[in-house]
């Protein structure tokens, strides 16, 4: 059985990626788009057809680029969801296993059991599988967006609606605030961040249920443990704590009970709890809790998450504004400045409400929730000074 807290952070060096290569991507488009216009107003403003092509010309080394990136973050992303997963796998059979003990059985470690292991790799695969596939259409996504970013700066500047400075301005400020997504068959939309932490908590979670229940069968144990944690979903919270059978008998069924097996239910996407054996007259350890008080505490526990999510969020704006800032030349230069200092300006009051929020909550602040991959020191310092200067302008 694996902590709600073991799998509420067992995503973040996989997000820590998914985040890196999301800022580059993201920085990469904007470099071309400020080549693509950086050669004046009357190379700009030729015949639409000659634009469009030189336009997927660029598209087509851009997507080079970007398959570039998403391959070297893969070898990185494959080694972390390998890591993750024999963790995780390790830990729950850790708790199960001392479980099993105690009732007079002998299981034997994982790693000496092949049909866990194949078990193990089988999930592993899976979860691998589905990162190279967001992947792959975040490439092309990649590539869709900088074309069409590029032909409505285009057209905004042909038809004298605004200056190709400021059309270019637009553009890079709309594709820094809406980031590259992941959108599923069902529509949804997600970033590349969200996508891969439910990604990679589903699959460890799946893959220690399937070694669990491997190893129930091995053990010939009919009675499971559910975990519990204050703020679960209000659907989760009704069957959290208990007990449950696999052929029913005393105890309610397991999986009509707890919904295993679906996405909305037990170990489904972005579920924290997790499972283990039980014998009876073994002590429960888990909680069960008063249904007003988990609903209070998941939504504070959810604002606090919206909170984190734009901090992170404009943490990676201010940092892609300021890519455009550092790559713009000639009239580019400086157009940039200001919205670098109005973002960084935004930065620090969603710090400051974070911080008040969870102070006023009594919520401990979560400081690995809202780093992002390459914000250090100087990054910060930067925009610390650009806020402090545009709140001295505008005083």
């Amino acid at each position: 059985m694996l902590k709600p807290s073991y799998l509420l952070h067992a995503t973040e060096p996989a997000e820590e990626i998914a985040g890196q290569i999301h800022t580059d991507i993201l920085n990469r488009i904007i470099k071309r788009i400020l080549l693509r216009f950086s050669r004046g107003d009357n190379y700009i403003l030729t015949a639409l057809d000659k634009w469009q092509l030189e336009t997927m010309q660029e598209a087509g080394y851009l997507l080079e680029d970007i398959q570039k990136e998403i391959a070297a973050a893969t070898g990185l992303m494959q080694a972390e969801i390998a890591q993750a997963m024999e963790d995780a796998g390790v830990r729950a059979l850790e708790y199960d296993d001392a479980i099993y003990r105690a009732a007079g059985l002998d299981p034997v470690p994982l790693t000496q059991s092949p049909e866990l292991v194949r078990v193990m790799q089988r999930d592993y695969e899976a979860t691998v599988g589905e990162w190279k596939n967001f992947t792959r259409i975040m490439a092309t996504a990649s590539q869709q967006t900088y074309i069409r970013v590029c032909d409505e700066a285009y057209h905004k500047a042909m038809t004298g609606t605004v200056s190709v400075s400021q059309a270019v301005r637009e553009a890079i400020n709309e594709l820094v605030k809406s980031g590259v997504e992941v959108v599923y068959p069902s529509g949804r939309k997600d970033t590349i961040e969200t996508a891969t932490a439910r990604a990679v908590r589903t699959g460890i979670s799946q893959a220690s249920a399937h070694i669990q229940i491997a190893r129930m069968d091995e053990m010939d144990v009919d009675l499971v443990l559910v975990s519990s944690h204050l703020g679960a979903r209000p659907n989760h919270a009704e069957w959290q704590g208990k007990v449950y059978s696999w052929n029913g008998g005393d105890y309610p069924d397991f999986i009509s009970s707890t919904g295993y097996g679906t996405v909305t239910g037990l170990c489904g996407a972005n579920c924290r709890h997790s499972f283990g054996p039980y014998f009876e007259g073994m002590s429960n350890p888990y909680e069960t809790y008063d249904s007003e008080e988990n609903l209070k505490a998941y939504e504070t526990e959810q604002r606090q998450r919206t909170l984190e999510r734009r901090v992170r969020d404009t943490k990676r704006e201010v940092m892609n504004i300021d890519t455009a800032r550092t790559a713009a030349q000639g009239s580019f230069k400086d157009v940039f400045e200001n919205d670098y200092q109005r973002k960084a300006t935004l930065l620090q009051k969603q710090n400051a409400a974070y911080n008040q929020y969870c102070k006023e909550n009594g919520l401990k602040k979560q400081s690995e929730r809202i780093a992002i991959a390459k914000w250090d020191r100087s990054q910060a310092a930067r925009a610390r000074a650009a806020a402090k200067r545009y709140n001295e302008d505008k005083e």
